[in-house]
């Protein structure tokens, strides 16, 4: 079986009309493409195995960190989580969902989008699925991202939710700097936020990234 090699590389100029370079990023070691427009792009999916949990405070998940090349984000860069995750019996609050924007790569970053959920928990055990997307819709220094969240999980009406299907969105946050060199984009839970012992377990998680 043949491999192909390829030494990693800066940024390229752009190439001539008609034609673009294919080329792995020095910085990020990542497959990375360049057109005759200047525009560059990169395509990320991560799959984290590991375990994350919370206990009734607001935790960075770890493996959420998706870290932006230094081509920076455009409009329609795309930033998305799935979330495989359990809960105890314990906790019947409503869970605060957020996506972080910093450098940090912590609960230190800034909370861009916020949602709280409209359904609390009950006091079961449960299993479910969060799904979780930003889109830049404003690129350069007054920056904006839309977002949105959907969790399904096992039980009909208790557990993580009293409803079947939870979510939320789109919701856009407010202006911020998008230019910053070396941006995280992550994601802080908060499964107890009104003091509860809420105890979630996150199993695994999928990161991606189309920039």
């Amino acid at each position: 079986m043949a491999d192909i090699q390829l030494d990693t590389q800066s940024a390229p100029t752009t190439p001539g009309a008609g034609s673009a370079i294919v080329y792995v990023d020095s910085t990020n070691k990542e497959l990375t493409q360049k057109d005759d427009g200047g525009t560059v792009k990169t395509v990320r999916t991560l799959c984290n195995a590991g375990s994350t949990t919370t206990a009734g405070a607001n935790i960075y998940i770890v493996g959420s960190n998706i870290a932006v090349p230094p081509t920076l984000v455009r409009v329609g860069s795309v930033f998305q989580w799935t979330l495989w995750m359990s809960k105890t019996a314990a906790c019947t609050s409503a869970p605060v969902y957020n996506v972080v924007v910093g450098t940090a790569g912590t609960t230190a970053d800034t909370v861009r989008l916020t949602w709280t959920s409209a359904s609390a928990q009950t006091a079961a055990t449960d299993n479910g699925i969060l799904m979780i997307s930003a889109v830049v819709t404003t690129a350069g220094a007054s920056g904006v991202i839309n977002g949105s969240y959907n969790l399904d999980h096992k039980n009909a009406s208790t557990g993580f939710a009293s409803v079947q299907t939870d979510g939320q969105g789109p919701t856009a946050s407010s202006a911020f700097d998008l230019t910053v060199a070396n941006l995280i984009f992550g994601l802080t839970i908060n499964p107890g936020n009104t003091g509860a012992n809420a105890v979630w377990t996150i199993t695994t998680i999928a990161t991606g990234m189309n920039l």
